[in-house]
């Protein structure tokens, strides 16, 4: 690492250009874990539990002066445990069985109690696997943590999310799962499976990506990625024996940004006093 000699103070850059910044993002992105979150949401009159994993893979990356690190069709893997609960009250109208009255000489008049259906919520899991692509704008954050610079690239807003192709069959692994729950149910399972199935046919693709959409956004949503990580003060040359110490660095500061020059270049900057 460059150094002032003789100077209290200098300065070091290093640049890197696009396809450098994308490989960058691409190691950075492996080494983040698995993601998870869990929570409720809704498929047209249906109401599911979730549990989801997600992982990162990179994109192409695109920089733009004086800040910006544009990361396209970055590339997030999901899986999904959905717990469907089906209240077969939104289904089915309610039922009672008619009271039958009759008149008994000396006694009065005798009826029947009023039976009525309560039908039951049925859960039924479903899980699930695709993936998405996003294209989201990234800005440089500078901290010092605990002795150490660093630079991370933290996502700007909240990118789009498109879904792959298989996500549209996420409806037919629903009524896949749903069918032979329903089925068993006696008398009216076969007239259940058919609602069930004629209702997630008329949600179709925009009802899962409005189910999806909020499970999967906060991933992505708060995702940074570590650009540059230094100690504030370090040693670049070991001692040469018991009466030549070590020679050190301190970095006093840090910037970052894109240098908008005949080819955009990523710029780490920092001021070093020995």
């Amino acid at each position: 690492m460059p150094h002032s000699h003789g100077a209290p103070r200098g300065v070091e850059q290093r640049p890197a250009a696009a396809s450098g910044v994308a490989d960058r993002f691409d190691q950075a992105l492996a080494l983040i874990p698995p993601l998870s979150s869990s929570g409720s949401g809704s498929l047209g009159p249906f109401t599911a539990g979730y549990s989801a994993n997600a992982t990162f893979s990179g994109g192409d990356a695109d920089l733009i002066p004086p800040g910006t690190i544009r990361i396209t069709d970055f590339r997030v893997d999901w899986s999904i445990l959905l717990s469907f609960q089906f209240n077969l009250s939104d289904i089915l109208p309610d039922f009672c069985i008619p009271r039958v009255c009759i008149h008994i000489p000396c006694v009065g008049t005798v009826c029947t109690p009023k039976i009525c259906i309560d039908w039951p919520t049925i859960t039924i899991p479903v899980s699930f696997a695709d993936f998405v692509q996003a294209t989201a704008d990234f800005g440089l954050a500078v901290t010092q943590v605990g002795g150490v610079w660093k630079v991370d690239a933290v996502i700007q807003g909240l990118p789009n999310l498109k879904f792959g192709a298989a996500t549209a069959a996420m409806l037919a692994a629903i009524g896949l799962a749903a069918t032979p729950i329903l089925l068993a149910i006696p008398f009216i399972g076969p007239f259940l499976a058919l609602a069930v199935n004629g209702i997630l046919a008329l949600i179709g693709l925009a009802g899962v990506t409005g189910l999806l959409g909020p499970i999967l956004t906060p991933f992505v949503s708060g995702l940074k990625i570590p650009v540059f990580s230094q100690p504030a003060t370090f040693a670049v040359l070991p001692p040469a024996g018991p009466f030549d110490p070590a020679v050190t660095i301190h970095l006093d500061a840090v910037s970052a940004g894109v240098s908008g020059t005949d080819e955009d270049e990523l710029l780490v900057s920092v001021d070093v006093s020995p």
